[in-house]
């Protein structure tokens, strides 16, 4: 692979590319997370390959998102070139079947015992399940909780899977258990999880409304994003309908009180990552056939028509119907609410 030509390729299409680390890396705005809102800062770290036998990978400090760069990357970032992608290939093919192959590309599903029966029962466990109840409009059992993969202690997942090596400092680990709610990513290796407290109750680093909490220790974070476990038939000739929303809450509130818990189909939230990649992952990865896709964007400036329309125009099948669904009832800015709270409008933009 011709590694100058690749690195000088990147300076020129990642925004605000520089060298960093004696050219080991470059520094550029992240496209997994758009970056902050700050033009002129920069969180992401791509690895440049000098000696021709590694992969070239990429790290974010912002969200936290890494993986190796691929063809299929770099179509999510809209910036695919065919011959650099070709080489990226072959160079990745290479590489990967040595021993740096399970730390940078891992598509491991690990298996997870989660039961009701293992779940801690106390007050904080029995407010943490009322905030559920609240953000969406009905109480969920311990059972419903469980098969939708969403964790009221962190630390009941922990000690039912007999995971003792810990990827945050003891502490945190506290916090998270006391105060946080876990949604696990789709690949079991992650968890997405909200603050339930006031600001300021927890340690700083993760006083935020959403942190990532790495259960294992996993490089790969292109399948953090949560998914509701549901039955499809791929066999069917109709349309699987894959409902897209920003985060956990949304979803849940789609899933259950709008399309009823219809089970052919698929609900996702981008949470932390960003949609292409989540669209991409279902469509290259799995390779669903017949999907239709349907946004239930946040009414703010991120969810407007024209990102949506920026973000299908990067998708290879342009035959794909694609609906934009938006919570319209006055002062609600999106889906995560009660379905009193709800009033939807679909629009049909493909």
């Amino acid at each position: 692979m011709n590694v100058t030509g690749y690195a000088n390729w990147l300076m020129t299409h990642m925004s605000n590319a520089k060298w960093a680390s004696g050219k080991k890396f470059i520094n550029c705005r992240c496209p997994e997370c758009g970056d902050s809102a700050n033009p002129s800062s920069a969180h992401m770290y791509i690895y440049i390959p000098w000696n021709n036998t590694d992969v070239s990978w990429y790290y974010c400090h912002k969200c936290n998102s890494s993986s190796i760069i691929n063809y299929k990357k770099l179509l999510e970032w809209d910036i695919y070139d065919e011959e650099l992608a070709l080489e990226l290939d072959e160079l990745n093919r290479a590489a990967l079947n040595g021993p740096k192959k399970s730390k940078y590309y891992n598509r491991k599903v690990y298996n997870l015992k989660y039961t009701p029966d293992n779940i801690t029962i106390d007050d904080q466990t029995v407010m943490k399940r009322n905030y559920v109840g609240n953000r969406i409009g009905r109480i969920l059992t311990y059972e419903d909780l469980v098969r939708l993969k969403i964790v009221l202690n962190l630390k009941d997942l922990l000690y039912e899977n007999n995971i003792t090596d810990r990827t945050r400092d003891e502490n945190i680990i506290n916090d998270l258990d006391r105060e946080f709610i876990g949604f696990l990513s789709i690949d079991n290796a992650f968890l997405n999880m909200r603050r339930t407290c006031n600001e300021g109750k927890v340690y700083k680093s993760i006083d935020k409304r959403y942190v990532n909490y790495k259960i294992f220790d996993k490089q790969d974070t292109s399948q953090r994003f949560y998914t509701i476990p549901t039955e499809i038939n791929i066999e069917t000739r109709e349309r699987i309908p894959l409902h897209i929303a920003e985060g956990p809450f949304d979803i849940l509130s789609v899933f259950l009180n709008l399309r009823n818990a219809d089970r052919n189909a698929i609900y996702t939230c981008v949470a932390g990552s960003n949609y292409i990649s989540v669209i991409m992952f279902f469509l290259a990865e799995l390779m669903i056939p017949n999907l239709e896709l349907h946004f239930y964007p946040d009414n703010d400036k991120l969810g407007t028509n024209e990102r949506i329309l920026s973000i299908i125009d990067r998708i290879p099948d342009k035959t794909i119907p694609v609906y934009i669904h938006r919570n319209t009832m006055p002062g609600e800015k999106d889906f995560g609410v009660p379905l009193k709270q709800i009033k939807e409008s679909i629009e049909r933009i493909r």
